[in-house]
């Protein structure tokens, strides 16, 4: 009988102790899951998307279908779509290519002199100079994703390498913002996109 009644104790304890559980249940549900609308939420991202890298193309398609399926937590919905467009930002094709030329009369008198392959590989002495002049005339905005950027933030590459034959004319000066700079020098994508700022600034609009 001592038996019994201790399992009887033990029951009652766990009856009383799951009573609130149950009572409470909602509350408690909403503090571990929170719920909201995931379309207002690609709506906002994609407003910001469009606005701060208009030049690359995110698929929205399968996204949605995807974390409605897996998940019911907003917050790790919102997470995973933000991980999956910094990954479509990381991998969308580029290509470094000649750009467009500026005005002769914007030009320097050392230009067409300095603009020759030196055989040192050294870059000339008016880089600093040549390199805003490309800024200035891609509006401010990186060549791949179209953010706008000091030019402090920006950096300059080649389009054609100088071991290839390439030069120092504004032409062959193709201006990238720091993550796009990264994301085209990465042998490991994966790895690069975990350490993006776009992924931070995005992550910043996650439901807390």
């Amino acid at each position: 009988m001592e038996l019994d009644l201790e399992f009887v104790i033990y029951g009652l304890i766990i009856i009383l102790a799951l009573i609130p559980l149950y009572i409470y249940r909602k509350a408690i549900y909403k503090k571990f899951y929170k719920t909201g609308n995931i379309k207002n939420f690609l709506r906002d991202i994609d407003a910001y998307l469009s606005v701060h890298h208009p030049k690359i193309k995110f698929d929205y398609s399968h996204i949605l279908k995807k974390v409605e399926l897996e998940e019911k937590d907003i917050r790790i919905k919102e997470t995973l779509i933000v991980e999956e467009l910094v990954r479509q930002y990381a991998n969308q094709d580029y290509e470094l290519s000649t750009q467009k030329s500026i005005d002769k009369d914007k030009l320097w008198s050392s230009y067409d002199q300095n603009s020759k392959l030196l055989k040192d590989n050294k870059f000339p002495i008016d880089w600093n100079q040549r390199k805003e002049a490309a800024w200035m005339r891609d509006e401010n905005r990186c060549n791949r994703c179209g953010i706008k950027m000091k030019l402090l933030d920006s950096h300059a590459l080649l389009a054609k390498q100088m071991r290839n034959g390439g030069g120092f004319n504004l032409e062959n000066i193709v201006i990238l913002c720091n993550d796009c700079t990264r994301v085209i020098k990465s042998a490991n994508l994966e790895r690069t996109a975990k350490d993006l700022n776009i992924l931070d600034n995005l992550m910043r609009r996650v439901s807390n």
